[in-house]
């Protein structure tokens, strides 16, 4: 079945080649990435919304732990001490006592309040004291007990524990001017007799203190913190409204084990609900937000994410579109003038640039071969002989739209794999090797080119491995211009990556080392590698078999063969024991290039 993509033309094909890798992998990240950027940003949420309870909390629980300084404090004052505890306090006494008595107590109440200006000061005494009715600093204890919750209070009071409710109280100088508060409420205790009660105190702030941290504790609009006591009654909330379509709804929770964030259903929709105990009240700061609040972030950060990813797609389309043109208009350029070239246009000539890439050098070699098609052509009609236009033949038929085809071809899986940016390394890489490799056809190289034609060889695996794999050369400079076989050392490179790196999976990485040195009148070349080394016996065995009846290890029974023919038994491959991986060493005559000419 044909490729689909064949029917394509060069321009979309190659961007297709581009652009999809690319795209892919970007798809791919963000998949793997977005969930963790998701459950990060919930952790950050969740983290900032503890905090913000966690605050809030402690503020409340700052509060309260004032009003319960400052009724111990009452509690401990020498002044109402003696002045509850004296004899006779609560029944009829004269005018002019109980009138020095207040007096003595409405200072040390007026003290306190000046220094503790947001706190309202009350000590409740008996009906019967004259100043009960003040209404100021003083209250009758029969106004206590007209509370719904007094037995509540009652109850905390005789088990020695402070009480904190919601009241109306004295808000400011005038006694008129009264508002909601939060009270604690406060038995005091005889300093002689600690079961005996001489009286109650209570200590009241501004319900608008509470509304604030619970508004400041509330992070989302249409989300609700209120704080609860443990008796079911509402003490403050961060949003009357909400609170009241709350309660109308039955969303609203009482007191009860301790939560963070936890999902639940009320009615109709779900919310993620926080509950946690308030130190020095009976009381539970309760948090309620709405799922679908709490969840829209999640929708911001996905439409975020998309609208990155599109925007990445297109950049990548919009350069894969314009590096694919480029190249191809270059290409284009070349076919045009080779179907010229084909149909007797001998005048075929390409423009050349300065970039000094691959399809510069094909330029290069096309208008060379142009130039070579016009000698031979002038040669034929000169001379008149077949022979030469045989030549130009062969040569026409080297430059056709093959050669374009295939060398695109290259450059376009190069650039699935690697992208555009490193075409031009591989490629002179892999060039440089194979000139190196055919060597005009001789079988004779300098010491200096065969070392850099494992050193191309390397740099090309190591687009294949990663940069997995490391070559130390360490051969002599007075050497590199000596003689020796070409193809003499890259067979042992070879072995060492494909019988190590390339075919077992557990090793990473791939450590090679040639040297060479001078003996006397022979040269030796040492390659050594850290892979999983070889049966040194078995190998020698197997270097000395006849080239022409070995099943495997061609290439070094090869190389071995090809030294011994050429310069004698004394030289050829040896392998020596190694604590680790193959060890290997090749010798050769010490020779310049005209005297290895001369002999071979």
């Amino acid at each position: 079945m044909k490729n689909p993509l064949q029917k394509l033309s060069m321009h979309k094909r190659m961007m297709l080649y581009f652009s999809v890798p690319l795209i892919l992998v970007q798809i791919l990240l963000c998949f793997l990435c977005y969930p963790q950027v998701v459950r990060h940003y919930r952790e950050k949420t969740d983290y900032s919304m503890e905090q913000s309870v966690s605050q809030a909390i402690s503020f409340t629980e700052s509060y309260l732990r004032n009003m319960t300084y400052l009724a111990n404090m009452v509690e401990d004052n020498g002044v109402i001490q003696n002045t509850l505890s004296a004899d006779g306090f609560g029944e009829e006494r004269p005018y002019m006592e109980q009138w020095l008595e207040y007096y003595e107590l409405n200072k040390e109440f007026n003290s306190y309040e000046i220094s503790n200006s947001i706190y309202r000061f009350c000590l409740y005494v008996p009906d019967e004291v004259m100043y009960a009715g003040n209404q100021y600093y003083f209250d009758g204890v029969s106004r206590l007990k007209e509370r719904s919750d007094y037995v509540d209070l009652r109850y905390a009071l005789n088990t020695g524990e402070d009480y904190v409710a919601i009241s109306r109280e004295r808000d400011g100088v005038d006694q008129q001017d009264t508002s909601q508060m939060v009270t604690l409420y406060h038995r005091i205790a005889s300093k002689k007799e600690k079961e005996e009660e001489l009286g109650i105190c209570s200590i009241s702030v501004s319900a608008k203190y509470f509304q604030d941290i619970m508004k400041n504790a509330n992070i989302t609009s249409e989300g609700l913190v209120y704080l609860m006591s443990e008796n079911g009654r509402m003490i403050t909330s961060s949003n009357s409204s909400i609170l009241q379509k709350m309660q109308k709804k039955g969303i609203l929770l009482n007191y009860g084990a301790e939560l963070f964030m936890e999902k639940k259903k009320e009615g109709q929709k779900e919310y993620y609900i926080t509950r946690q105990n308030v130190d020095g009240a009976s009381w539970q700061m309760i948090l309620i937000i709405p799922e679908n609040e709490y969840e829209d972030q999640y929708r911001f950060l996905w439409l975020s994410a998309a609208l990155m990813l599109g925007s990445m797609i297109a950049v990548i389309v919009l350069m894969s579109y314009l590096l694919s043109g480029y190249y191809v208009g270059r290409l284009k350029k070349l076919n045009v003038e080779m179907t010229g070239l084909e149909s007797g246009n001998l005048n075929a000539n390409l423009p050349i640039t300065t970039e000094e890439d691959e399809i510069e050098e094909i330029y290069h070699n096309f208008n060379g071969m142009v130039q070579e098609v016009q000698r031979l052509m002038q040669e034929h009609y000169q001379l008149g002989k077949e022979v030469k236009m045989a030549e130009v033949r062969a040569l026409q038929a080297q430059i056709n739209p093959h050669f374009l085809y295939n060398t695109l071809d290259l450059i376009n899986w190069i650039s699935m794999d690697y992208g555009a940016e490193e075409i031009g390394t591989l490629t002179w890489n892999l060039a440089r090797f194979y000139r190196l490799s055919l060597n005009h056809g001789k079988s004779l190289i300098s010491i200096g080119e065969e070392v850099e034609h494992v050193e191309v060889y390397v740099n090309i695996e190591n687009y294949h491995f990663d940069n997995a794999i490391s070559l130390e050369v360490d051969v002599p400079e007075e050497l590199k211009s000596y003689a020796c076989l070409n193809i003499i050392l890259q067979p042992f490179v070879e072995n060492a990556i494909v019988h190590g790196i390339a075919e077992k999976p557990d090793i990473e990485s791939c450590e090679i080392r040639i040297c060479a040195r001078r003996e006397e009148q022979d040269i030796v070349f040492s390659v050594q590698d850290d892979g999983p080394g070889v049966d040194v016996k078995e190998m020698q065995k197997e270097t000395q078999q006849d080239i022409r009846t070995a099943q495997h290890g061609y290439g070094v029974r090869n190389i071995n063969f090809r030294l011994k023919l050429c310069f004698g038994e004394k030289y050829g491959v040896t392998y020596l024991e190694s604590e680790k991986g193959t060890h290997v060493e090749i010798k050769i005559p010490v020779m310049t290039m005209a005297e290895a000419e001369e002999k071979i």
